[in-house]
């Protein structure tokens, strides 16, 4: 039988869960504080509603999406686990801050939950590409990877700033596709439109003292950009992250591998449906997350106070070999 999920948030990109999850046949219900909103949706696509997760029927509910503003995720996350729900899709970054993280996963770690977190772009078919070719020594040794991830302000409800919210997703594929943690981390960040959180920033990774990620990213750039380039001793590969397509250059040549174009969010919500019904262990999951939030709240205090960070210093009192 097919999941049943239900999501919670439905503005932003949560209207995004509801469709997809709709297509794959395991929307199970909707549930957000805008009551002509949830109703509008549980209406059209014929499910159950709310606008309290309170009163709402988990019996028989088998996973749970959180897309509301990042500020909410703990305190919604803790309730569905005393209610009994083992399967969660949080969305990015997490949880707000490392201090969150620790705490939810302190008070879930005998529930058996399995968190899986809300990293899209590691469901991107450019970013799979790179990652086999990477594996395949097709550049050699990675030197340098460089993403840049701009846009004009975001038209939804935004709680963190650019670091958190947006250059995020870089620095969990910069870990994921370099199979590693940085060392060090340098950022420079500002705001000018933005009164409260940065609206800019540019993050250095240093992994080793030949290795590193440079991350730009902001909200001010009139057109949308996403694109990963990374060099190796051998090669190059460049890969345009919202046409999916990638150029490996490398001594044979230049080759373009152009496939199919599919919706990430399509095959991140298909891997979380088989997590649930195959009982297996999410990926990415609180460990990543964790890992990600690190550097990016190592990135903000490297901006602050214009100095290198130390991960490993920052993660001295974060037992993740327990996560």
């Amino acid at each position: 039988m097919t999941a049943r999920v239900v999501v919670i948030g439905t503005g932003g990109f949560g209207k995004n869960h509801v469709r997809v999850l709709n297509e794959l046949g395991s929307l199970a219900g909707v549930i957000d504080i805008n009551q002509e909103v949830a109703k509008k949706y549980g209406s059209f696509y014929k499910v159950d509603w709310s606008t309290n997760l309170d009163s709402f029927n988990f019996n028989d509910i088998d996973g749970v999406v959180i897309s509301t503003p990042t500020s909410t995720h703990k305190e919604i996350a803790i309730k569905l686990i005393e209610k009994g729900i083992k399967y969660l899709l949080v969305e990015k970054p997490f949880v707000a801050t490392l201090k969150e993280a620790t705490e939810l996963l302190e008070f879930s770690k005998d529930e058996n939950v399995k968190f899986f977190v809300g990293f899209i772009e590691r469901f991107n078919q450019a970013v799979e590409i790179s990652k086999n070719y990477l594996s395949e020594g097709k550049i050699g040794k990675p030197i340098i990877l460089h993403a840049l991830r701009v846009r004009s302000w975001p038209d939804r409800p935004i709680d963190l700033g650019v670091i958190k919210d947006t250059s995020i997703h870089d620095i969990d594929l910069s870990l994921y596709l370099f199979s590693s943690l940085p060392k060090t981390v340098y950022a420079r960040s500002g705001s000018i439109t933005h009164s409260i959180n940065e609206d800019h920033a540019t993050i250095i990774l240093n992994f080793s003292e030949e290795t590193r990620a440079v991350i730009d990213s902001n909200w001010l750039t009139p057109s949308k950009s996403r694109k990963l380039t990374i060099t190796g001793t051998l090669g190059l590969i460049d890969a345009d992250l919202i046409t999916q397509e990638v150029i490996l250059r490398n001594g044979e040549g230049a080759f373009l591998k152009r496939i199919d174009w599919k919706e990430p969010l399509l095959l991140e919500l298909r891997r979380f449906i088989n997590c649930i019904e195959e009982k297996t262990n999410p990926s990415p999951n609180q460990k990543d997350a964790v890992l990600a939030l690190a550097v990016a709240e190592a990135a903000l205090v490297s901006s602050k106070n214009n100095q290198v960070v130390s991960i490993p210093e920052l993660l001295a009192n974060y037992h993740i070999e327990d996560l």
